[in-house]
């Protein structure tokens, strides 16, 4: 290979070398007219283009928070009540069993379930042939000892026989009384009435059946009016009083029946430290049922216009309750003190006055100092304060200020 070809070779060769150490320089930004980053924003701002993102190039700078969407709610002044709920079943005011006084079979059935039946009514006959007649025997001998002793009253006045004679006669004539009031009760014996005004809620006999002497043969039930009974511990039932009204809601009905408390018992259970109270339901209480399931609510205390927010507010943590409070556009986490509760509304003792916003939803990911969106807030009243509220208009006027100051 000639000389003068080798020196070209080695020529481009430095040449390439250069070029390529320049061009690492200039990447670097060890270049020392300026580094390419350097060079691509002036570019981009000669032509009018955003820039390099500076979050994507610098990993370590915090992404802006956005604002965690809420619900709130207005702390005010309400009407609230604590209650006592319990379970029992309705009573009848009375549910007795009637029973056969004798032994015999049953001859006659008047009734079935579900029959209204008034006091005395005959609901089943046993079989008394016997007793009729001896009903009847015992009528015909008092009549016959009621014209002997009629004869005897005439004889007596006219001296006819003597006053031991007329009283062995009235003796004998009260004796046939009795006799036929016996016969009459034996009778009666074998005939089941009901003892009150009331509905046959159970049939336990059929006709010919032998019956023993106080078998069960009907359930008689009184239903007016209708009565509930519960027990309370004896620091709840102290809250309680006479007359007082209670709200029964009976499992099998859509609307609650009203009650009022009869009476209270004046002593406690031993074996369960209660007391038992008897609840007397209103007349109108169309359609329970003896012995239908009913929950019962009873107040035991009430606060007028008591400082309360919803159930939803809270944050429950062990035994500590908190809340977070709106203030602009971030929350605070305020501890507070309760009181009474209902079905959707705790009283606050201590931690918020009224008037604050509190938060009903939202506060999974809230901490103090988060910025949060109200999304009800024109339909509850809430708004940020007019110096920090978002205006652009009030922004440029803020920019203009720092210009003018440099």
């Amino acid at each position: 290979m000639n000389m003068p070809g080798k020196k070209v070779l080695l020529i481009l060769l430095a040449v390439f070398v250069v070029l390529g150490g320049g061009a690492v320089l200039w990447q670097t930004g060890m270049w020392p007219l300026g580094s390419g980053q350097e060079t691509d924003v002036a570019f981009a701002d000669s032509i009018g283009i955003d820039g390099p993102d500076t979050e994507r190039d610098n990993p370590d700078a915090e992404p802006e928070e956005k604002p965690i969407p809420v619900e709130l709610c207005l702390v005010e002044g309400r009407g609230i009540s604590s209650y006592y709920r319990a379970a029992s079943v309705i009573e009848a005011d009375r549910l007795v069993e009637l029973v056969s006084r004798t032994r015999g079979r049953v001859h006659v059935l008047n009734v079935e379930e579900g029959d209204w039946v008034t006091e005395g009514q005959i609901l089943a006959e046993l079989e008394n042939d016997r007793e009729r007649i001896q009903l009847r025997k015992a009528e015909l001998s008092l009549a016959d000892k009621k014209r002997q002793l009629d004869r005897s009253h005439e004889m007596l006045a006219e001296e006819l026989i003597s006053q031991q004679e007329f009283d062995d006669m009235d003796s004998a004539w009260q004796m046939a009384q009795a006799e036929r009031d016996l016969a009459a009760i034996n009778l009666e014996d074998t005939r089941i009435r009901a003892s009150f005004n009331g509905q046959i809620t159970d049939r336990k006999i059929v006709p010919g059946q032998q019956l023993a002497a106080r078998t069960p043969a009907f359930t008689l039930g009184d239903f007016t009016p209708l009565r509930v009974r519960i027990h309370l511990p004896e620091a709840i039932s102290r809250k309680v009083v006479a007359g007082q009204r209670v709200l029964v809601s009976p499992e099998a009905m859509d609307k609650p029946l009203e009650a009022i408390v009869e009476r209270i018992s004046p002593v406690v259970d031993p074996a369960t430290s209660t007391v038992r109270l008897t609840l007397l339901l209103d007349e109108s209480a169309n359609g329970a049922r003896v012995g239908g399931f009913v929950k019962v609510r009873i107040t035991t205390d009430e606060h007028h216009e008591a400082l309360a927010i919803p159930k939803l507010a809270l944050v429950e943590d062990g035994a500590l309750r908190s809340v977070f409070v709106a203030e602009a556009d971030t929350v605070r986490k305020v501890e507070i003190e309760t009181g009474l509760y209902d079905e959707t509304h705790v009283e606050i003792l201590e931690g918020l006055f009224e008037g604050d916003f509190v938060v009903t939803m939202g506060q999974g990911g809230l901490r103090t100092g988060s910025r949060i969106e109200a999304l009800n807030g024109e339909a509850v009243g809430y708004s940020l304060a007019p110096d920090q509220e978002n205006d652009p208009a009030s922004e440029s006027g803020d920019l203009t200020a720092m210009a003018d100051t440099e």
